[in-house]
């Protein structure tokens, strides 16, 4: 072997020019790949922090949609006729005992999802936001990644909105008015009880340390709040009447309804607001939303384990005989997480297109070299060198060329990675920061990725090296040693 490794590294020598472009291209190959998987692993780490760590957990339960080809996400129902909502968990209860036995869970929570137009009193503006009904006692400590700003964060039994910072400035640019906690706000809801109207107080502003476009437009709320606006309580504000009022229903003109009421207001009736609170619950109203959640949240211990207890917990339900299913982050996020996977696809397209380019140009230069060199491996053989050592001298040189020239490749990767970070690159545009992570791109380096990306370059010079070879090896030794 010390023979072979001499000899490759004088015909190095010999051939520099050639070796230092088949070397320029390997060093900008693995320029390409390394800064490609960097970016890809920052966006991994990304996604973890947006969505995981953020709002939708490891493991996602929701019910199971009657149309089919229907989806559930966190953001409501895809993919259904106007028929159907989003389906609530049954056995509710059930569920909960089981996963919270599990060692494998960190911890559960419970949610609602509704979309409502917010606005102040005497303004015509609206701001859209995405409710998340959540419950005060659980949530917090399942998505720690926030911090507050202004205020504090729901308490159990509280009502009122969280919001975003984002959402804030968001909101205050669409309403044309400045918000802050303890203001009251007006939200508007759609659900299958028709049009809804809720007032409700901010009571905290939170940042995100990974926040996004998409998260900006999140607001917290409690889950009666959700439930009201969403309609999945209809019940909630049930009005008692007397029986003098219900006899009203039965009136036949106006002046049966009308003629002998007179009414006179107090000062504090008078001045009371359009849009009340909601009354205090009864049992009566109470017992009407026990399991009235559409999801749950799973936090697990090793994020690894996710598929394996997706899969358990499927099996579990399924023999329980529930209507519900477990899935992952993936199909919490929606839409959002398909976006990633055509990012991903969309780089591991270009990596390997790069790699096939590489192999191409690498190649035919290698072709022109053993052209070259014809008359020496005639000599050698002719000398009494046989095939396997003349195959081993070009792969030596090979693999010292492409092992050589791609550490070149992976330090001025890792400066220009440096650089970037340095540089505090931003953006503002939703796609790039699913990308990036976050509003700032901060690559990372993985020591894994050095050495997967050193065999992937040894790999392609393996390849390119054997239609050289074999078609030198094929010319005779003496035709070889005529230059023929």
């Amino acid at each position: 072997m010390g023979v072979l490794i001499r000899i490759a590294l004088r015909n190095l020598r010999e051939h520099i020019s050639k070796s230092l472009i088949i070397g320029t291209l390997i060093v900008l190959g693995v320029i390409i790949i390394v800064v490609g998987n960097s970016v890809l692993d920052t966006a991994e780490q990304g996604v973890h922090r947006m969505f995981i760590d953020n709002y939708t957990g490891d493991v996602f339960i929701s019910g199971i949609p009657t149309t089919r080809g229907a989806s559930v996400s966190l953001f409501g129902l895809q993919a259904a006729g106007d028929s159907e909502t989003t389906p609530l968990l049954p056995e509710i209860d059930a569920m909960r005992a089981h996963l919270q036995a599990d060692k494998r869970v960190l911890g559960i929570t419970s949610q609602l999802t509704g979309v409502g137009l917010v606005g102040v009193e005497g303004n015509d503006n609206h701001a859209i936001a995405i409710l998340f009904g959540v419950d005060p006692s659980t949530y917090p400590q399942l998505f720690k990644d926030t911090y507050l700003v202004e205020g504090s964060y729901l308490q159990p039994g509280q009502e009122g909105l969280v919001v975003s910072r984002g959402w804030l400035a968001s909101a205050e640019k669409s309403l044309k008015t400045t918000l802050t906690v303890g203001d009251k706000v007006i939200v508007n809801g759609f659900g299958r009880a028709g049009f809804k109207i809720r007032e409700a107080t901010i009571v905290g502003v939170v940042d995100f340390n990974a926040e996004s476009e998409g998260m900006s437009m999140i607001a917290w709320a409690n889950a009666d709040t959700v439930r009201l606006l969403s309609g999945v309580d209809i019940t909630a504000d049930d009005v008692t009447l007397s029986k003098d009022q219900t006899a009203l229903l039965n009136a036949s003109n106006e002046s049966d309804i009308f003629g002998s009421a007179e009414t006179t207001l107090t000062a504090a009736q008078a001045s009371a607001p359009v849009i009340a609170a909601a009354a205090p619950r009864t049992a009566t109203t109470a017992a009407a939303t026990v399991g009235s959640w559409q999801f749950i949240l799973v936090r697990l211990k090793d994020s690894g384990q996710a598929t394996r207890f997706i899969s358990d917990t499927n099996t579990w339900l399924g023999g329980q005989g529930i209507a519900a299913k477990a899935a992952g982050w993936k199909a919490a996020a929606g839409p959002l997480a398909q976006s990633i996977d055509v990012i991903r696809v969309v780089f591991s397209i270009a990596i390997l297109i790069v790699a096939i380019v590489a192999i191409i140009i690498i190649m035919n230069t290698l072709v022109i070299s053993v052209i070259e060199r014809t008359g020496e491996i005639g000599t050698m053989r002719a000398l009494g060198a046989q095939k396997p050592f003349v195959w081993l001298m070009f792969l030596v040189e090979t693999l010292t060329v492409t092992i050589a020239f791609g550490i070149v490749g992976i330090a001025l990767a890792s400066g220009i990675i440096g650089v970037v970070n340095l540089a505090h690159v931003s953006t503002t545009d939703f796609f790039t920061q699913l990308i990036f992570g976050g509003k700032v791109l901060r690559l990372g380096i993985r020591p894994l990725s050095f050495l997967g990306t050193l065999a992937m370059v040894a790999a392609v010079g393996l390849v390119s090296h054997l239609y050289p070879v074999i078609v030198a090896l094929k010319v005779p030794p003496v035709r070889a040693m005529q230059g023929e």
